[in-house]
């Protein structure tokens, strides 16, 4: 019965590294437990509650972990807002690359911008920073 535990094991891990979300990872990590468990205990009924179990409380005890990193997130990108940059270059497709807190960045404007212009940062569109010209 162990074999199919590792079997699970990395099957879920295989699918965290193809969709990461820290979900399945904590499934993987209790199909390793289990398989161990397994060793103890012949009864599957048993070991699937034990899986079971775990994985519950491998994901409560995650989640304020998990909820802390988000919000700490979106903290630096409401300090990005509203902030005002050079544009230092515009790329062939049109884009603004823009230097700011240690990173370069792309943006896009309503308004034509020119290299050296001054522009405030009014949100973020997923990669992209979008631009309003500073007057």
């Amino acid at each position: 019965m162990e074999i199919i535990w590792l079997v699970g094991a990395i099957i879920f891990a295989v699918i965290e590294f193809i969709v990461p979300g820290l979900i399945s990872i904590w499934f993987a990590i209790s199909a390793v437990v289990t398989m161990f468990f397994s060793m103890i205990v012949d009864d599957i009924l048993y070991q699937g509650y034990f899986f079971i179990v775990i994985s519950l409380i491998l994901l409560l005890l995650t989640r304020r972990y998990c909820k802390k990193i988000r919000n700490e997130k979106n903290d630096k990108v409401d300090r990005i807002i509203n902030s005002v940059v050079e544009i230092k270059d515009i790329d062939k497709n049109g884009n603004y690359v823009i230097y700011f807190d240690g990173k370069h960045w792309l943006g896009k404007s309503d308004t034509t911008l020119n290299i050296g212009d001054k522009a405030k940062i009014i949100k973020i569109e997923g990669i992209k920073l979008i631009l309003k010209k500073e007057d």
